[in-house]
């Protein structure tokens, strides 16, 4: 079974280099059926495009049950963008320690955008105890990898450029 959905996920991704907006219903066709199967890929394609929209109406909720179940077969950027659902209230109920755990569930898996993350929850006290010096310590270690928002953040050395909007 992974061999088919694989295939399929590769048939829909060959689709989407080449005329996509021809292709999206089979390409969303080709998705679902590889998502039938729980291929991670596929469950996270998909969230991707129920949250923006694509190929029908934007539909947060349906977004992050499929970036769940990805996130729940080891996909790494599902599972961030499940933390920003999360945090945000997007198709989920609003959540900040769930989504202190899950950026820094992929912050420990190195995505740098998660480590950066943690560090603004920690400035803040976001869905964990406020802790500017760990904070500091997270801004410093996703500046050292060339986190673009951190790199900003140089005159500031201890705390973060922005904050998410929250989704009313």
């Amino acid at each position: 079974m992974p061999e088919a959905a694989d295939s399929l996920y590769a048939r829909a991704q060959r689709l989407a280099a080449t005329y996509r907006e021809q292709n999206i219903t089979r390409i969303l066709a080709l998705l679902e059926e590889a998502a039938a199967f729980e291929h991670a890929d596929a469950l996270f394609e998909l969230g991707s495009w129920s949250h923006h929209g694509i190929g029908s109406l934007r539909d947060e909720a349906r977004a992050a049950s499929l970036w769940e179940r990805a996130s729940e077969r080891g996909h790494l950027e599902a599972r961030f963008a499940l933390a920003v659902a999360c945090e945000r209230g997007a198709g989920v109920e609003c959540d900040a320690a769930r989504a202190f755990d899950l950026y820094d569930s992929c912050a420990s898996r190195g995505h740098l955008a998660a480590r950066y993350e943690v560090g603004r929850c920690r400035y803040y006290g976001i869905g964990t105890a406020a802790d500017r010096a760990a904070a500091a310590k997270d801004f410093l270690q996703a500046r050292r990898h060339g986190h673009a928002e951190a790199s900003c953040d140089a005159s500031e050395p201890d705390g973060p450029r922005r904050m998410p909007p929250r989704i009313a």
